[in-house]
């Protein structure tokens, strides 16, 4: 309970990034014992959301430039492989899930929910290596979906970036199920670009207010 509770508060941003929380706090909002808050933050440090301080407490990670960078080269490796395994052999896969899960992300951006669309933007990228068959894939990528979100979060806050994965995803989609290998291939990596471009603006603004702070 404690583990969902925290991971679900940072991934939702109840939690801020760069805030330093006492445990025993956290322990007494929850109203549960110190140790399993422990084992909790234990957890989400191994998974790289937060980071123990000494004698401060536990913090919320910021992303540096080298992460994000470091996090799409992952990225880039694996869903760039899935698109050209699924468009070389369309015929062969169902797309009827990837564009329920659109449909519901491009809902989620007309009525300005980022819950939704985050969640829908995680259950697109995820579907789409599940198609291609490969579970070590699958497995990676949910590894790091947790700090993919959280970058996610800090995209979405630049102008226009909602339509533009809207825009983004449909284009693939678009590639993919005509088998155009190269198309669909350039769509997802154009889309990896775009995203990775929107954290790194917006990581460097906060800095930017943080500094003048």
């Amino acid at each position: 309970m404690a583990y969902e509770t925290l991971r679900k508060s940072i991934l939702e941003g109840q939690l801020k990034s760069g805030e330093i929380y006492n445990e025993m706090a956290i322990a007494k909002d929850l109203q549960i014992s110190r140790t399993p808050v422990r084992e909790a933050l234990l957890e989400l440090t191994a998974q790289g959301l937060v980071s123990f301080l000494p004698r401060k407490g536990v913090v919320i990670n910021h992303y540096s430039k080298l992460d994000v960078i470091e996090i799409f080269e992952v990225r880039e490796a694996i869903e760039l492989f899935v698109i050209e395994k699924l468009s070389r052999n369309f015929r062969s896969f169902d797309l009827t899930a990837i564009n329920i899960i659109f449909k519901r992300q491009e809902a989620a951006a007309q009525n300005d929910k980022p819950q939704q669309f985050i969640q829908a933007d995680r259950d697109y990228h995820i579907r789409f290596c599940e198609l291609a068959g490969n579970r070590r894939l699958v497995n990676i990528l949910n590894n790091i979906r947790d700090m993919i979100q959280l970058m996610g979060i800090q995209a979405l806050t630049r102008t226009g970036r909602y339509n533009e994965v809207v825009a983004e995803h449909k284009e693939i989609i678009e590639k993919v199920s005509q088998g155009k290998v190269a198309d669909a291939i350039q769509a997802m990596r154009y889309h990896l670009d775009q995203s990775r471009e929107a954290v790194l603006d917006q990581s460097e603004n906060e800095a930017g207010r943080n500094r003048q702070a």
